[in-house]
């Protein structure tokens, strides 16, 4: 049987705020009553997977990494470790018209993520290499949770 998910769309369009000068770091307003349903259990866990698409402003020759802050509330890597570090996306389309950065479902493995407690996220898009080319017009994340 399949278990029920749950999913997030993050627009860097209609964030709640921009943090620093560049397009890499956004905040979001998240009403996650909204999103998960209220856990039994305070300690409900969730796997949580995603997708990401982003317009860019030049070339990108590097691989991105994606990270999120869920405001307090403690994400885990597959070996069990606190981190922020949601996965990467990498470049696409340089045809000297469009480029993009890209990141589908089965490109990074899931992290598990407790029970959000803060309703505002963070999310950081940098290049792997931090002398990378140019970034973001748009970007478009879809964070799935599913119950573990």
């Amino acid at each position: 049987m399949k278990k029920e998910t749950y999913t997030l769309y993050l627009n860097s369009q209609t964030a709640t705020n921009r943090i620093g000068t560049t397009k890499s770091k956004y905040q979001y307003y998240i009403n996650w009553n909204t999103i998960l349903p209220k856990p039994e259990n305070i300690n409900q866990k969730y796997s949580v997977k995603f997708t990401f698409t982003s317009l860019t402003t030049g070339s990108v020759g590097d691989i991105y990494t994606i990270n999120i802050d869920f405001g307090g509330s403690n994400m885990y890597d597959q070996t069990n470790s606190k981190t922020n570090f949601l996965g990467f996306a990498y470049p696409i389309g340089n045809n000297g018209t469009n480029y993009y950065l890209q990141s589908k479902y089965p490109d990074n493995v899931p992290v598990t993520v407790e029970y959000p407690n803060n309703s505002l996220i963070t999310v950081s898009i940098n290049p792997l290499n931090t002398a990378g080319g140019g970034y973001a017009i748009d970007s478009f994340l879809v964070l799935e949770f599913t119950p573990i």
